[in-house]
């Protein structure tokens, strides 16, 4: 499972925002759980424009969050780049396409409240 950011953050922080179909593939002790790397990058993108607010820098943040879900950053790797240039012009988002084009190239469900994922061959949970 890859979760997209505002799942991730949501699962750290505000877990009743969550759809409970969510709630049961993040608890679920047989799916592994993937963070992309995109989304910590996000994170600190939102965060220096003040658009996300939070209590420490964002690599500690990551570091803290990680554990209790039992997740692990995937790095961008040149192949998920490599996908990313056939997906079609749905979402607009650049860091959602990379984890779109990642969750497409490692076989990965997508966890994510985002109706723009819909219109690819990722599967999404929510």
């Amino acid at each position: 499972m890859l979760l997209d950011t505002n799942v991730f953050i949501w699962a750290s922080r505000e877990p009743g925002h969550l759809s409970p179909e969510a709630k049961l593939a993040i608890t679920d002790p047989f799916n592994e759980r993937f963070v992309s790397m995109a989304s910590v990058w996000e994170m600190q993108i939102q965060h220096g424009l003040g658009k996300l607010p939070l209590a420490a820098n964002v690599v500690e943040l990551s570091q803290k969050w990680l554990s209790p879900l039992n997740a692990r950053i995937l790095p961008v790797e040149l192949q998920h780049l490599d996908r990313l240039y056939s997906l079609p012009a749905i979402h607009r988002d650049p860091f959602d396409k990379i984890m779109i084009a990642q969750a497409l190239v490692e076989g990965m469900k997508i966890v994510s409240s985002d109706s723009g994922f819909h219109g690819y061959a990722a599967q999404i949970v929510w």
